[in-house]
C-alpha cells in the first residue's frame, strides 16, 4: 500500500486534494483540543492521521493531555492513524497501543529510537507496521550526541530495519511553499 499523507495546512489552500489522501492533523498547531475536534468533524469523510507531539522540544508545543487527546481521537472513526513523537522504547509503544483505536505510528526522531526500531516495530499490534521518520529531529538529536557525521549511516540502519521487518517507513517527499 502507498500512503499519501497531506498537511492540514493544505486544506486552507484552493488545491483539490485527492480522495485517497490522508489528512495529517498536527496537534502542535492547535492551541486547544476544541479546534482539533472541529477539524475532525469537518473532515469526517477523510481518513485522518492525528500527529501527537509528545515530548516535543521545539515550538509550538501546547502540552495537551494524552487522555483528552485519546478521548477525542477515539470518538471519531475517521482517525485511522495516530503518529506519536519520540517513541524510543517498548513501554511507550505498548501504552499508546492501549490508548488509541487508530493504528499507532511511532515517530522516530532520536538515535535511541533508531537503535530500538526493530523492537518498536515488533510491539505494534497491526500488520504491515508503519514508522514515521522526522529527519530534522533525528539530525538534531545526532548533533546533540555529537554523532552528526554518522547521519547517513543511522538513516541506513533505520531503512534496512524497516525493509527487513517489512515495515512501511513514512518520510517527507517534498515541501510546498506559499505566500498565503
Amino acid at each position: 500500500m502507498r500512503y499519501f499523507i497531506i498537511s492540514q495546512n493544505l486544506v486552507k489552500s484552493d488545491l483539490k486534494l485527492p480522495a485517497h489522501a490522508i489528512l495529517r492533523v498536527n496537534l502542535a498547531w492547535h492551541r486547544n483540543l476544541s479546534s482539533v475536534k472541529a477539524m475532525l468533524s469537518k473532515y469526517k469523510d477523510r481518513n485522518i492521521l492525528l500527529d501527537v507531539p509528545i515530548g516535543r522540544k521545539k515550538p509550538p508545543n501546547h502540552g495537551h493531555n494524552i487522555d483528552n487527546i485519546a478521548d477525542i481521537a477515539n470518538e471519531f472513526d475517521n482517525v485511522k492513524y495516530v503518529a506519536v513523537s519520540n517513541i524510543e522504547d517498548l513501554d511507550s509503544i505498548r501504552y499508546y497501543c492501549t490508548k488509541f483505536k487508530g493504528k499507532i505510528i511511532p515517530k522516530i526522531e532520536t538515535y535511541k529510537g533508531v537503535i530500538h526500531s526493530a523492537d518498536i516495530i515488533d510491539a505494534l499490534n497491526y500488520k504491515p507496521q508503519i514508522l514515521m521518520l522526522d529527519h530534522e529531529d533525528l539530525f538534531s538529536d545526532l548533533v546533540y550526541h555529537k554523532k552528526e557525521k554518522h547521519y547517513m549511516e543511522v538513516m541506513k540502519v533505520l531503512i534496512e530495519t524497516c525493509k527487513k521487518k517489512k515495515t512501511h517507513l513514512l518520510r517527507v517527499k517534498g515541501i510546498i511553499f506559499s505566500n498565503d
